[in-house]
């Protein structure tokens, strides 16, 4: 799943084009496009809000430093030097 983000100077990528990075860099590992796995374009949701206990819960998973230190803001920009 992708957000959809506006384009700007933190989000200069379209979906299309993030999509198509996606697709290239899976086949490089064999795993073909609506076979294995599909790109779906989701809505940007920032927050989740309730008001009353309604029978769930609200966790926040954590992913290890390894993973939770990744700045895509960082690799977007590593992108863009390297174009």
């Amino acid at each position: 799943m992708l957000r959809e983000m506006e384009q700007d100077a933190s989000n200069p990528f379209s979906f299309d084009e993030r999509k198509d990075r996606i697709v290239v860099e899976l086949a490089k590992h064999g795993f073909v496009h609506q076979v294995h796995y599909s790109v779906l374009a989701v809505p940007n949701i920032t927050h989740i809000t309730y008001g009353r206990d309604v029978g769930y819960r609200i966790e926040q998973e954590h992913l290890g430093e390894q993973v939770e230190s990744i700045s895509a803001t960082k690799i977007r920009k590593e992108m863009l030097d390297n174009l």
